[in-house]
């Protein structure tokens, strides 16, 4: 996971506008928004319930779009979700000045996060299933275009080297972990068919993307379809407003 607090970039904000043209439906925007929403207030995954740690609730953080990205089918989206909210003080003391004893330590009071969701469905009609695509977040950051500028740089221009582990699927590796770049950028043409990304994983799980997969019990030897361990996303519940939406 790649985490990158905005205090170390400099003043230019390009925010790629020329990549983040596609506009998200607005059933989409409620659907995903509700669902990390849900997401903080059980606190899964990188998700907070903010009022365990710190003296705020969740109810103070304004969940936002940052990006849209859909396949061509429309049954794949990478969608960039972020969080506004007060730079809370923590509940316990645990810096050695006052002043810094809140969830961004140098930052002012209002903060920005910016992370990514891969979800899938089989038709246009159907409701997502979401995922965490934790490769990059930013964090701490003084605006909304200074966190989509971070993700900006890696999804536009790093992603195609960045390397990931994953299962080989044939070969003489076949069964084995290795390091494989991604081949292409989130604007690339055949990102959505290409990218091994979404080619499904045969060999060490039951036929799961590599999105779906939180990690591997890998020990060095092959794999098996029981290595996988599958994100497990809590279940959301929907108002019918929204669900409506999609029938």
């Amino acid at each position: 996971m790649g985490l990158q607090s905005c205090r170390q970039t400099n003043n230019k904000t390009e925010t790629y506008d020329r990549y983040r043209t596609q506009k998200i439906e607005p059933r989409d925007s409620l659907f995903i928004l509700h669902t990390v929403k849900e997401w903080g207030e059980k606190n899964w995954y990188t998700w907070k319930d903010f009022s365990r740690m710190y003296k705020m609730t969740n109810e103070q953080v304004e969940y936002f779009i940052g990006g849209t990205f859909y396949s061509p089918s429309r049954k794949r989206i990478l969608v960039w979700v972020g969080e506004k909210m007060p730079n809370a003080r923590r509940i316990e003391m645990t810096r050695s000045k006052p002043e810094l004893n809140k969830i961004c330590p140098t930052g002012g009071d209002i903060i920005y996060a910016l992370s990514a969701l891969i979800g899938m469905r089989d038709s246009v009609n159907q409701t997502w299933k979401l995922y965490p695509f934790n490769q990059q977040r930013a964090i701490c950051c003084v605006s909304k275009e200074q966190a989509i500028n971070i993700l900006g740089k890696y999804y536009f221009g790093q992603m195609k080297t960045h390397q990931m582990s994953r299962i080989m699927q044939s070969g003489k590796r076949k069964g084995y972990k290795e390091l494989q770049a991604y081949g292409y950028n989130l604007q690339d043409k055949d990102f959505w068919d290409k990218c091994w990304l979404f080619q499904k994983d045969t060999v060490g799980s039951y036929g799961l993307y590599p999105f779906q997969i939180k990690g591997y019990d890998y020990k060095g030897d092959k794999c098996t379809q029981e290595c996988a361990e599958p994100y497990k996303p809590p279940a959301v519940n929907y108002p019918e407003e929204i669900l409506k939406l999609y029938k």
